[in-house]
């Protein structure tokens, strides 16, 4: 330890206790970084959960040079200096982009509302954070102390009518919708599924959030900084790490393959290669060839348009994953206007399993609702993910039941589903 300034500052490795607790942060963030950028097939929210930790990243770095500087006059550079504030991605910058993710996470289509939100709290960050960083810094903040702990800013002219003791009204105010969407979603989803994410997702912002309130109140009760640092960085990095965990195993269309317990009698009865995608022209021969190669070792993922219950009756398939192409929610349930959804579905499924197998039963339908160049995009996709994993895809398409120039490109990027062997 050293004395500054009367104050006894604690130290470890030459580092005052602030800094170490920002250094930590930077550490995890880059860690929740990694593992975000590793995420297959990221979705829009996966982005926006981005964007916040490269601002959470930014804030934790500069602060850190802050709470170590040599000296008040360093320290308040750093952290208010328009050239490498710190403050550019301050807790109301913070609050919003949390909320975009949120509005990203919970809407397929964002509502006039939640754009007027978004947009308001721009004009608020831009009018409170950013315009005074480079006009006058000391809006925001005034010179640091030292404290026992190391320097720690000192609240800028604005605080008493922006942040009156210690609650920041901005932060308190976008803290009611981020949580009023969250859970009006988890109230609304019936898959076990979706609401295990959300749960992942409202726990870490409680933590996060909560970090905020513990370092606003600190600031104005003097004995809480004179006897302990604020903990608000590592109470956002174990809020950060949980939003992480939600993302990475409750993803939405993860489909982990399971092995069939039923096993095939007698030798195969259809020659399906793998590395190839068929066409058949045949529906029963389709789902005939496909129970068969999950009853002989292959791992399958059945996309149909039947009701799941009946096709596992009716084919003798028990444990194999079955998705339901339907407008009906449910954990099993895919829209069928969910294109992107069912992309990724099934190409997480190829990625997972050992000797996969693919069938997707419902073109026609798909083609109903969608038209027929984005099936077939999504079929030239599914094709290349099989063949890239040594996969088996079978498509079963009704005679007649699309335009002559479809049926024609579809045949052209396909193989004939063969007949079946004699017994």
């Amino acid at each position: 330890m050293i004395t500054l300034d009367a104050v006894v500052i604690y130290r470890i490795f030459g580092l005052d206790i602030a800094a170490i607790e920002n250094l930590v942060r930077v550490v995890v963030t880059l860690v929740i970084i990694f593992f975000t950028l590793r995420i297959p097939y990221k979705r829009r929210y996966h982005w926006m959960f981005l964007v916040v930790e490269i601002a959470l990243l930014w804030f934790s770095v500069m602060t850190a040079y802050g709470s170590n500087a040599p000296n008040a006059a360093t320290a308040y550079a750093l952290s208010t200096s328009w050239e490498t504030a710190a403050n550019w991605a301050y807790t109301r910058v913070q609050v919003l982009l949390i909320f975009q993710f949120v509005v990203y996470f919970v809407s397929r289509k964002v509502s006039l509302g939640e754009k007027l939100v978004v947009v308001g709290g721009y004009v608020y960050a831009i009018a409170t954070v950013w315009v005074p960083l480079v006009v006058d810094p000391s809006f925001l903040a005034s010179k640091d102390i030292a404290t026992p702990f190391g320097w720690s800013l000192q609240p800028g002219t604005s605080v008493a009518y922006l942040r009156p003791d210690g609650i920041d009204i901005y932060t308190t105010l976008m803290t009611i919708p981020i949580f009023f969407l969250l859970l009006r979603y988890y109230r609304s989803e019936k898959s076990p599924l979706m609401k295990g994410q959300t749960k992942y997702l409202i726990v870490g912002l409680v933590i996060f959030i909560g970090g905020f309130y513990l370092y606003y109140v600190s600031a104005y009760v003097s004995v809480l900084t004179d006897i302990r640092p604020s903990i608000q960085n590592v109470s956002g990095a174990a809020g950060d790490f949980v939003l992480l965990l939600g993302l990475l195993k409750k993803g939405f269309y993860s489909v982990t393959p399971v092995a069939e317990t039923a096993t095939a009698e007698g030798p195969p009865r259809y020659p399906l290669e793998d590395g190839r995608s068929y066409l058949a022209r045949d529906p029963k021969s389709a789902f005939e060839g496909f129970s068969e190669l999950v009853r002989n070792g292959h791992e399958g993922l059945l996309i149909t348009r039947i009701v799941p219950a009946e096709v596992r009756k009716d084919y003798g398939i028990q444990t194999t994953p079955i998705r339901w192409l339907a407008e009906t929610k449910g954990q099993d349930a895919i829209p069928p206007g969910d294109l992107l959804g069912l992309s990724l579905t099934i190409k997480d499924f190829l990625e997972k399993a050992k000797k996969p197998v693919v069938m997707l039963q419902g073109i026609e339908y798909l083609t109903t609702y969608n038209g027929f160049t984005p099936i077939l995009r999504l079929i030239n996709g599914l094709r290349e993910s099989s063949a890239a994993t040594s996969g088996i895809l079978i498509l079963p398409v009704l005679p007649k039941s699309l335009e002559e120039r479809d049926d024609v490109l579809l045949t052209s990027e396909t193989t004939p589903m063969p007949t079946p062997a004699a017994s």
